[in-house]
């Protein structure tokens, strides 16, 4: 591909200030119909070294609202983000609604470095496939971001001039600007990987634009006319974008999961005060064993209301340092979680090495409760599944221990806990008219559930069903669950 893009086009001056005036005019009223469109923009510079990427960016945001960008760089990556899931600092600077993400070198770059051997960039967290890659722009895209990506080519000697030119200007601080300075950068070793970057990345959902720098006239216009090209594609596909549908017949190879669980599972208080103790006591050293090793987890609590699963993680953190650990409580999203893809505000939330992330109700919210009240129609949460199956795999990938549990009752133990809440006041905070609402859409949650269960149990983040009727029972089979898993981890 970057044979055929000819490097040798000049632009005279007088051209150029003609077209950039033109055209900055056309840049400056589409990122205004892209706010008020509220379509998130993600820009992506790649390119080989010393193609002066930074000038040509100054050149597009002088010409754009600054109060509707951000401008990131992975460049440098630290010690923290490695320690991390790959995309995880990528999801975290996500643009909202109408706001623009622009990246000077972005995951390409860190995948690029890799393939090339640079020896800063060996560790295997850097070795993602462009598989994974296409599958979180593919995500992105299929929420409505529109995502621009411009790989900035020059030849070999207009390489070797710029970098000259480079060094003679920043000294001894180029060392700290691009690892290696001038000397050690292969162009013809980049070429080749750059070459099965475009072959592998270039799609209908994120295409990759090659642009000409050779002469910084012609790639200011050619990137001018590539933005006004895609703002204008997306508010084109935004305003024909039709709803899909809200309701569906019941799957039926999916099948009854819940029924398969025996909910007259019990055990007697004082049994349940002995093990409480133990199954803490244990729960205390295997977080300092883990902690030590910098083992994070991931626990996601999911069930019916009145389920349990406040009980259940009170009981689980108490025997944790408060130090390692956080409870997220998950609600529906307000109107600036709202404005992002729905998965980002859980990406704010991956632990530290070693520490515990809990989250009372979790991104499964888009395949149960938003399934079943039509908040998300059929093609957005039949294609949650892949999308949250991928998400925990990365975290698994990653090192970290991610479980979910389902918390089980019947519909008449919820009746009693409902009624019992109204009555006591000190728990009437507990119950809405909400709650009670719910309830007549009970064989749609299950059927919600069930297919739940089925599709997202994987090997790397498997659902345990806690037969939740018994308080003292399901507590302990948390705990006990959450012991095992650890206990199999640190072997």
């Amino acid at each position: 591909m970057l044979e055929k893009i000819d490097l040798k086009k000049r632009m005279p001056k007088k051209d150029y200030a003609n077209k950039f005036e033109e055209l900055s005019a056309k840049v400056g009223a589409l990122q205004r119909d892209i706010r008020d469109a509220g379509i998130p923009v993600l820009v992506v510079f790649e390119g080989f070294r010393g193609t002066l990427r930074g000038e040509l960016i100054n050149q597009l945001l002088s010409v754009m609202d600054p109060r509707g960008f951000r401008v990131y760089s992975t460049s440098k990556t630290t010690e923290v983000q490695r320690t991390k899931p790959f995309f995880t600092a990528f999801w975290q600077q996500l643009p909202n609604k109408g706001t623009i993400s622009l990246y000077h070198r972005g995951w390409y770059f860190l995948k690029n470095e890799h393939d090339v051997g640079d020896p800063d960039e060996a560790s295997s967290w850097y070795d993602i496939s462009y598989e994974q890659i296409n599958v979180f722009e593919k995500e992105l895209a299929e929420e409505n971001y529109c995502i621009i990506k411009i790989f900035a080519h020059i030849s070999v000697k207009k390489q070797e001039k710029n970098l000259k030119k480079i060094d003679k200007l920043y000294g001894d601080s180029w060392e700290t600007l691009a690892p290696g300075g001038v000397e050690g950068i292969d162009y013809k070793a980049y070429h080749k990987v750059y070459e099965k970057m475009l072959a592998m990345t270039d799609t209908t959902y994120a295409p990759l634009h090659v642009v000409p720098l050779e002469d910084m006239r012609i790639g200011v216009i050619a990137v001018f006319n590539i933005i006004i090209d895609s703002f204008e594609r997306a508010l084109r596909s935004n305003k024909h974008k039709t709803a899909g549908s809200l309701s569906i017949k019941k799957d039926s190879s999916v099948p009854d999961i819940l029924s398969t669980f025996d909910l007259t599972k019990t055990i007697s208080k004082s049994d349940y005060a002995e093990k409480l103790k133990e199954y803490q006591k244990k729960l205390k050293v295997l977080q300092y064993e883990l902690y030590k090793k910098k083992i994070s987890t991931v626990i996601g609590f999911e069930g019916w209301d009145a389920g349990g699963k406040g009980g259940v993680i009170k009981r689980f953190t108490s025997a944790l340092d408060p130090l390692g650990y956080a409870v997220n409580p998950i609600s529906s999203p307000n109107d600036w979680e709202a404005s992002f893809h729905y998965l980002w505000r859980f990406w704010q939330h991956i632990p530290n090495a070693g520490e515990v992330a809990i989250f009372d109700r979790t991104w499964y919210g888009r395949v149960l409760v938003e399934r079943v009240e039509h908040f998300a129609n059929v093609d957005e949460w039949r294609r949650a599944y892949g999308e949250i199956n991928d998400m925990e795999a990365q975290w698994a990938k990653q090192g970290i221990i991610v479980h979910k549990f389902w918390m089980q009752i019947d519909k008449d133990e919820q009746y009693k806990r409902f009624e019992a809440r109204e009555k006591d006041p000190n728990k009437t905070w507990k119950i809405t008219s909400e709650d009670w609402r719910n309830r007549d859409k009970w064989a749609a949650y299950v059927d919600a559930v069930n297919e739940m269960l089925y599709r997202t149990d994987t090997k790397v983040a498997p659902w345990t069903v806690v037969e939740a009727n018994c308080k003292y029972y399901a507590r302990l089979k948390v705990l006990e669950t959450m012991i095992s898993r650890y206990e199999s981890v640190l072997k």
